[in-house]
């Protein structure tokens, strides 16, 4: 994992390097085992370049018309010969590469029997390579995760891509003059010409919706996001082109038997995981205690049993990280624990606590870039913080399993509506039962689905009673806006079924929740949390060859009597404990938000809230007050909290970065 930057000048303007070195200065936490940085300009028709250790190192500053910096963090071939901005074959292409590619070692092999040599070990170099034997199209060959620049100096271009799922960040901005990218929005900021203005509607929403990371759009008006699985190219003559190059489309069922896709999701799991455990330093797993990240352990486990040699990166003991809390209601310890054991595992224990989060805060609100959204995200923080002092620096991790295999409860309202609409009454009256049969209460809850909901049901509940008094917004117009996740979930309805192979209504909820809804804030924070500890997260649930085959499973292997995620319990079984693989309570990012806000963290929150704040904009710091001061807050429910903490994280956001 590394912190990658960039400059193309525009109209004959020369490069302020100057800018680089900030730039990337401001990502060292991404990259703390080297730099580096490649200065291209014109002479006589055609590009020459210089590698340069440091920008001071260089005074022909005033030719430079492109710029590339790298920050690295050294997961494969440790040596000098791993160092970026890097070049292969007649040194006319470079690339700054954050990421890593899964099957470098298939993919060479390939180069090489088309005559390509190789001077280091790196997946960078493989990409390279990639690239000068395919062009745009070795993208479709790459599994991985991957944000990338290479400047084309024989084409006079800049082509830029970003991995199928966006698990690593490409943030850019354009301006008359100069087009700059970076791994982190924080490096933009740098940019003298940059429209730093808040997007206001992009705030309302993450006040109300609890998420800032939509496509393209970010917090501010003048830094986009690359999007997940496309790429740019950008030519000296200031034209910017954004095209996708893969779509996530669920497949028909084709009359696959269910053994025989369980069959094949256990061996993509065990191949994935395997994949991912590639590293020269040592590797270590996150373990909540839960379906996803228990899989990952346990398939961990057992490769590290089976086959030492694919585990080599674990060493002779294999870390894992839990977050614990010392509420009984939030806690997985027995869980984690159980998987831990049965796997050998030398577990790690972290405690989260009120005062640590407070004197964090400032700090992960300038690492995060865009605020968050609970108190879950510190836990995620701490067991970063524990796995880096530990001596891990690749960490695997569960992310995305209830996206891919479904297991939200909004996925179980999407069955039983599509059951209901197809007529299968009594397919459906038996779900509900064996549902509820087995305790979980989770799918009749509507207060946790109210997000699902028409907004004039929205209401009944009350879930929004402090946002609602403190807003300056209009409130009608911000909860049925087109990109709630209510309007898209009641968009997606009336279109389901609307063909013989158009996805059914989970289908195309999960890749709603994949692109928009959930998973590009859960990407972003994951990226961010672990990089602040220059350590580097890894997803195999999002490999996306597993993503493609777990949203094209059938509805009725996501859920099933009563079940979240049937397919992958059923495929582990025999290889997960079967006290977790069987487990029906469901804690997801669980924290005790509405707790520390009411009573631990109270004195820290009257002080803030009673300074000058700096969202007034957005919120009236008055009702804010007498709110947190009232009777009503004593009786507010989590929902309340957590809107609460929404605003906080906004205040705490602003000041990080001094908006206004």
């Amino acid at each position: 994992m590394c912190g990658i930057a960039g400059i193309v000048s525009f109209q004959d303007r020369p490069v302020d390097l100057d800018l680089l070195q900030e730039m990337t200065d401001r990502q060292a936490h991404r990259g703390p085992d080297g730099e580096g940085f490649l200065l291209s300009w014109l002479e006589s028709g055609g590009f020459c370049h210089a590698l340069v250790p440091h920008t001071r190192h260089w005074d022909g500053r005033a030719r430079v018309r492109v710029a590339l910096g790298h920050r690295r963090l050294a997961i494969l071939d440790l040596s000098e010969r791993g160092l970026q901005p890097m070049t292969a074959g007649d040194a006319r292409c470079w690339i700054v590469f954050n990421g890593e590619i899964y099957n470098h070692r298939e993919l060479r092999a390939a180069l090489e029997a088309r005559g390509y040599t190789f001077k280091t070990r790196t997946d960078t170099e493989v990409l390279l390579q990639a690239y000068l034997a395919w062009g745009e199209e070795c993208l479709a060959r790459l599994q991985g995760m991957f944000a990338f620049a290479i400047w084309d100096g024989a084409r006079g271009r800049l082509f830029c891509a970003r991995d199928r799922l966006g698990i690593k960040p490409f943030y850019y901005g354009t301006s008359a003059a100069t087009f700059t990218f970076a791994s982190e929005m924080k490096a933009l900021l740098a940019c003298p010409g940059l429209d730093r203005a808040v997007d206001d509607d992009a705030v309302i929403a993450f006040l109300l919706h609890a998420n800032c990371d939509y496509g393209e759009r970010t917090l501010l008006r003048g830094v986009k996001a690359l999007p997940p699985a496309h790429r740019l190219t950008v030519d000296l003559g200031g034209q910017v082109d954004v095209r996708p190059y893969w779509q996530l489309a669920p497949q028909a069922a084709n009359g696959i038997p269910d053994r025989t896709r369980l069959e094949g999701l256990r061996e993509l799991l065990t191949s994935t995981i395997r994949s991912h455990l590639i590293s020269d330093v040592r590797a270590g797993s996150c373990l909540s205690g839960g379906i996803d990240s228990s899989t990952v352990v346990s398939l961990i486990g057992k490769i590290w049993r089976e086959q030492p040699d694919a585990a080599a990166a674990l060493g002779d003991r294999f870390f894992t990280f839990t977050s614990c809390w010392d509420y009984p209601e939030l806690d997985e310890r027995e869980y984690a624990g159980t998987v831990a054991r049965a796997v050998g595992a030398e577990p790690h224990l972290v405690f989260p606590s009120a005062q640590d989060f407070w004197q964090a805060f400032p700090r992960m609100a300038w690492h995060q870039d865009m605020p968050f959204p609970s108190l879950s995200y510190y836990a995620q923080w701490c067991v970063m913080r524990a796995a880096r002092e530990a001596g891990v620096k690749v960490l695997l991790d569960g992310q995305g399993g209830d996206e891919v295999f479904g297991g939200y409860a909004k996925f179980r309202y999407a069955y039983l509506a599509s059951l209901l609409r197809s007529g299968h009454l009594v397919r459906m009256a038996r779900e509900v039962g064996a549902t509820l049969a087995q305790g979980d209460l989770y799918v009749l809850d509507l207060r946790r689905g109210y997000r699902y909901l028409p907004k004039q049901l929205r209401r009944l509940f009350g879930v929004d009673a402090l946002l609602q008094g403190a807003l300056r917004a209009d409130w009608d117009r911000a909860i049925s806006a087109e990109s709630t996740p209510a309007t898209r979930w009641w968009r997606y309805a009336a279109s389901a079924g609307a063909g013989e192979s158009a996805a059914t209504l989970m289908q195309r909820i999960q890749v709603d929740d994949i692109f928009i809804d959930t998973l590009p804030l859960l990407l972003r924070m994951e990226d961010r949390s672990s990089m602040a500890f220059s350590l580097e997260a890894r997803v195999p649930l999002l490999d996306h060859q597993l993503v493609d085959y777990g949203v094209s499973l059938p509805d009725h292997l996501k859920i099933q009597n009563g079940w979240s995620k049937f397919a992958i319990r059923e495929a582990m079984r025999g290889v997960l404990p079967d006290v977790v693989r069987r487990r029906k309570t469901k804690l997801g990012f669980a924290a005790p938000d509405r707790r520390w806000l009411a009573r631990e963290l109270r004195p820290q929150v009257t002080e803030l809230i009673e300074d000058t704040l700096r969202c007034e904009k957005y919120v009236d710091a008055a009702a804010l007050r007498r709110w947190y001061g009232s009777s009503h807050a004593t009786d507010a429910n989590e929902e309340s909290y957590l809107g609460l903490f929404r605003v906080l994280a906004l205040e705490m956001w602003m000041r990080a970065f001094d908006f206004k």
